[in-house]
């Protein structure tokens, strides 16, 4: 650091009250660099060649991002099969919705649907739960567990 009467480009004498002992530090540290440059190994950049990029073919691309039911839902062969003779419950399908007018409405459809598409299915009992389910943001959501 220079003091205010010292001319720009001249370190304060070793010792002085405006003398920092890291400006020395680093004025080895330049000197040394200055001294022995780095460098790389000779054999290292002699054989050094640029490395060519090829797009993979559009075939093999896969998106990282998938929209809709193929990416969401999951399709299982369960090996014990359903029981319709008014017994107790063997599996259990969850749904939730919104907790208003429209959510219901779409519970209800989606409920329908898999029930029409599931014609060997029984219900035995259903439990239901209220909760916050968060996301961009937090909101009442209805869960209703199908047990059959």
């Amino acid at each position: 650091m220079n003091g205010p009467n010292q001319p720009s480009g001249v370190s304060p004498a070793p010792g002085s009250p405006t003398h920092d002992p890291a400006e020395d530090e680093f004025a080895a540290f330049l000197e040394e660099e200055q001294a022995h440059p780095p460098t790389a190994p000779a054999a290292a950049a002699a054989s050094a060649q640029p490395i060519a990029i090829q797009p993979a073919p559009a075939s093999q691309a896969k998106p990282m991002i998938r929209f809709g039911p193929e990416g969401v839902r999951k399709q299982h062969t369960w090996k014990r099969q359903t029981v319709c003779n008014g017994s107790g419950a063997c599996r259990v399908k969850s749904f939730r919705g919104k907790y208003s007018d429209q959510g219901l409405e779409h519970l209800d459809d989606t409920i329908n649907e898999w029930l029409d598409a599931h014609p060997d299915v029984e219900i035995k009992f259903v439990t239901s739960t209220v909760d916050l389910f968060e996301g961009k943001v937090r909101e009442p959501a209805l869960v209703l567990n199908l047990w059959y």
